[in-house]
């Protein structure tokens, strides 16, 4: 059963950004959405800062100019999600699958990485910033 966050962000980036700033607005906030299903989904553009995304499922996820600082991501599944220019600087993506990911100019400054990580699995270029 989706969370009430969930429900929110599949309705868009303008619909859950506006969630965000309310939420916010009342307190500090940390979006709950573990297990999300979020295959495909588009969410360019999109306020995720300190979400706790552990073990969703963001393949083939539109998630360009996103901004994930400080999200925890473990054992989210990324693969083959469009993460350019996203913001993941002092994200946790400890035992997420990354394979086929592009990376190209994200910020990923401070972020915890799975020690077994390979930057070859991954679409990257001289824009991205690793930690």
């Amino acid at each position: 059963m989706p969370t009430v966050d969930e429900s929110v962000l599949v309705q868009g980036p303008e619909r859950w950004n506006e969630h965000a700033r309310r939420r916010r607005a009342e307190g500090p906030f940390r979006p709950d959405l573990r297990a999300a299903r979020l295959h495909g989904a588009d969410l360019r553009g999109v306020d995720l800062v300190d979400a706790d995304l552990t073990g969703a499922v963001l393949t083939e996820s539109y998630l360009m100019t996103a901004d994930l600082r400080g999200a925890i991501l473990d054992g989210a599944d990324l693969c083959e999600a469009y993460l350019i220019q996203a913001d993941l600087a002092n994200c946790r993506l400890v035992g997420a699958n990354l394979e086929g990911a592009d990376l190209s100019g994200a910020d990923l400054t401070g972020a915890v990485l799975d020690p077994g990580f390979q930057r070859s699995a991954v679409i990257s270029d001289y824009l991205t910033i690793w930690s």
